[in-house]
């Protein structure tokens, strides 16, 4: 179980770590550049002594999945960011674990999956929620009409959820033997790509980009690591929806007492709707 507390506990750190850096100045594509180069570091040093996997149509597969992944972590993290500057911490923490109902979904559609009773109600229950999200504010003017927050917020959970996506579509058409490759191979395509926005942008990446970076890429790949190992001890059926729960609570008792975060208007009864509902999509 204490491998399931430390793995929640570096995932709310992450978006902590974005709503604590979401003022001060820095190159984003510098920052998202070192955060990929700490999730990298771990899988180069765990090479260290291996042979290289032999290159066929196995591996030119592993490294075409790598590649569509490292372009959905690079753009998944840009719009958390994003988020986070205009939702909140605690919106986009809880959106984040919504993105487990889209491979849910494309399981349905292309692999004949069925959800049971429990997921099919909080998928109705996401579509209620995201109904009551996507109200408008109270205001004047065309600005009542239009709920921005909201759009940010869904393409950061189908952005999410395709990168979670990936795994399923590696597991279902990849070669198994290579799954270590294929984390690896996404984060190198995304380090590359954030380099490349980075020198596309004439960003630079100093001393600040380098600790948010760190700060960010080694409690993510913490989580990963973590959650990996509590599955060893704790059933996949708490595990996992503990750990989306206890990450959002943690995200969100900070935010409020840290940040004056505050969640207000439709949004509150949206997200009480949403931390159950992540719970039965889990299940």
């Amino acid at each position: 179980m204490h491998f399931l507390i430390a793995a929640l506990l570096c995932s709310a750190s992450v978006s902590l770590a974005l709503k604590a850096t979401d003022q001060l100045e820095y190159d984003r594509y510098g920052m998202f550049t070192m955060n990929y180069i700490a999730c990298l570091i771990p899988f180069l040093i765990s090479r260290i002594g291996k042979d290289m996997p032999q290159f066929g149509a196995s591996f030119s597969g592993c490294v075409l999945f790598a590649a569509a992944n490292g372009f959905l972590y690079l753009a998944g993290l840009a719009m958390n960011q994003a988020n986070v500057k205009r939702n909140g911490a605690i919106l986009q923490s809880t959106f984040a674990r919504l993105g487990v109902m889209v491979p849910t979904c494309l399981s349905i559609v292309f692999f004949g999956e069925r959800p049971s009773l429990l997921q099919a109600i909080g998928l109705l229950m996401t579509a209620v929620a995201f109904c009551i999200m996507g109200f408008p504010r109270k205001g004047s003017g065309k600005e009542d009409m239009k709920s921005p927050s909201f759009t940010l917020l869904m393409f950061a959970l189908l952005l999410g959820g395709l990168a979670d996506s990936m795994l399923k579509v590696f597991e279902e058409y990849g070669d198994p033997a290579l799954n270590d490759w294929f984390m690896g191979l996404t984060f190198i395509f995304a380090a590359l790509l954030s380099l490349i926005m980075t020198a596309v942008h004439h960003g630079h990446i100093g001393k600040k980009e380098v600790a948010i970076g760190l700060g960010l890429g080694i409690p993510n790949y913490l989580s990963s690591l973590l959650l990996l190992h509590s599955l060893s001890s704790v059933s996949a059926y708490i595990a996992y929806p503990t750990y989306s729960i206890g990450a959002i609570l943690t995200v969100m008792a900070v935010s409020t007492a840290v940040f004056r975060e505050r969640i207000t208007g439709w949004s509150r009864i949206s997200f009480a709707l949403l931390i159950p509902t992540i719970l039965l999509l889990n299940l």
